[in-house]
């Protein structure tokens, strides 16, 4: 009998995984699986379906247990990603650094109990995942990672996701070819407000009694105002000559890519300090947040737009600042491959899954992308479109964890399990 453990984090990942394991149980009836959800609409969905489920960051946040011989170097590793939330206080990194403790202590003993054969790990970064990932590195269990991909679709590596995926370097060789490059954007998305209402509930209670996981609290971001965030967006000027105009593509505040894969620790107030320092000064650039965190930058980045003669602030569709622009500047964002595929010049200062394609530039210095901004385009590099079609089709499986048709993770059950030896 073969056993999985999965992690897992939303309602909406809880089905998607549930339908992994339906498709498992296809080829192997007799597997089984055991789900560690993180937040409660997860839970909840585990077990009204049926399913062998763990509330692990509650159950870790309610236990008693810190044992565990982490120094303290590995414990600030494991909880990266929260500490660095912006105005952290050192109360709350206390309760962090507990919470790792206790997470981890759980991690081994559910490691432990289950001895699993297979694990699929939702990411490679947060507290949860860091736990586990170490918890079974002492065990033979054979690990793949979960990430959604670009156009809808799903990474599932050996290796990492994101700049840790096994396929980063490979890139560089990728043979174009006549591979349709058809990119899915606007499927039709499940959801169930009910389950994220209990997550809200549940998060929501603990502003009253202070029973909460701390790697559940989201970033604490101050919003700008709207009037001044309205008096920003009105900056335009008439006539923009989209070979004089960058396109800034800005990371999400709480992105872990912004925080494990950005070698020059450029913030949102970095970045554009960067571009601004690199462009000449009669070029007009344009920065684009990421659409659900408009207004939630720092307001020392919105001070620095508002100081900036030559920089606005889009609130455009994305279609329409590609239009405008014929060069992206970027930490790792995905904007950098969507300005790839209408043919910009993509400059990547941090890294990503896409930073070796050919055809992408990569700047690790100001003098480096000053350069690269007013360089001649490769005309010896295949088109983008002659790229990004075998690379979709080499490297991601297409669909998506919030696909109303979820038939594809036959295919994810199918590649795991051609993986692994037979069961004797």
């Amino acid at each position: 009998m073969r056993k999985i453990v999965t992690l897992v984090y939303y309602h909406s990942m809880a089905r998607f995984f549930c339908a992994i394991e339906d498709a498992w149980k296809q080829y192997e009836p007799d597997a089984k699986f055991l789900h560690l959800a993180v937040f409660p609409g997860a839970w909840a969905y585990f077990k009204l379906h049926g399913r062998e489920v763990v509330a692990l960051s509650w159950r870790a946040h309610a236990s008693s247990s810190e044992e565990t011989d982490l120094s303290n170097e590995e414990l600030q590793a494991l909880i990266r990603f929260h500490a660095s939330a912006p105005n952290l206080g050192h109360p709350q990194e206390k309760k962090l650094r507990r919470q790792g403790r206790k997470m981890m202590a759980l991690c081994e003993a559910l490691v432990t109990r289950f001895d699993p054969d297979v694990a699929i790990v939702s990411g490679d970064t947060r507290l949860p995942a860091e736990s586990l990932m170490r918890a079974l590195k002492r065990t033979n269990a054979a690990t793949w990672y979960f990430e959604q991909g670009p156009y809808r679709t799903t990474v599932l590596d050996r290796q990492g996701v994101n700049a840790n995926c096994s396929f980063r370097h490979e890139l560089a060789g990728l043979q174009a070819s006549a591979t349709p490059f058809n990119p899915v954007t606007n499927a039709t998305r499940w959801g169930n407000r009910l389950y994220t209402l209990l997550d809200r509930l549940a998060l929501g209670q603990g502003a009253i009694t202070g029973f909460v996981p701390p790697d559940l609290l989201p970033y604490r971001l101050r919003k700008c105002s709207r009037a001044r965030y309205a008096a920003l967006g009105s900056k335009a000027p008439d006539n923009m000559d989209a070979r004089k105009t960058v396109l800034v593509a800005m990371q999400v505040p709480e992105d872990a890519n912004n925080i494990y894969h950005n070698p020059l620790r450029l913030d949102d107030v970095g970045l554009l300090q960067i571009v601004l320092a690199s462009a000449d000064p009669s070029w007009t650039i344009v920065v684009r947040e990421h659409p659900l965190y408009r207004r939630k930058y720092s307001p020392a980045f919105y001070d620095l737009v508002a100081a900036s003669g030559n920089v606005m602030l889009s609130t455009a569709p994305l279609s329409q600042d590609l239009d405008r622009c014929r060069i992206t500047v970027t930490v790792n964002s995905m904007t950098g491959l969507d300005a790839f595929a209408r043919e910009h010049r993509v400059i990547v200062l941090g890294e990503s899954f896409y930073d070796h394609l050919p055809g992408i530039l990569t700047a690790r210095s100001q003098d480096e992308l000053r350069a690269l901004l007013v360089t001649q385009n490769d005309t010896g590099c295949p088109k983008p479109a002659e790229l990004l079609g075998p690379l979709i089709e080499k490297y991601f499986i297409r669909g998506h964890f919030t696909d109303i048709d979820l038939s594809f993770t036959r295919s994810i059950a199918q590649r795991v399990l051609a993986s692994l030896p037979a069961v004797a």
